[in-house]
């Protein structure tokens, strides 16, 4: 018995917008896990959950993921 296929949806919530910082915490294994937590850089509004979402969401270039930077 196979499992279903998960298909990732690009939404206009927090999580997919290109302004938006994920933060993650380093395990004992030394390996990074994203927390349900993150930053948008725009200051009106610092820590939206991934699931929000606001009118100055803008989707990623070239369907290029967005890369945290810091």
């Amino acid at each position: 018995m196979s499992l279903p296929r998960k298909y990732m949806v690009e939404k206009r919530v927090c999580g997919t917008c290109v302004h938006y910082r994920q933060h993650y915490v380093r395990s004992r294994e030394g390996y990074y896990i994203p927390l349900w937590y993150g930053h948008c850089i725009h200051p009106w509004r610092r820590h939206p959950e991934p699931d929000f979402g606001c009118e100055r969401w803008e989707g990623t270039e070239n369907g290029k993921e967005p890369v945290s930077q810091g």
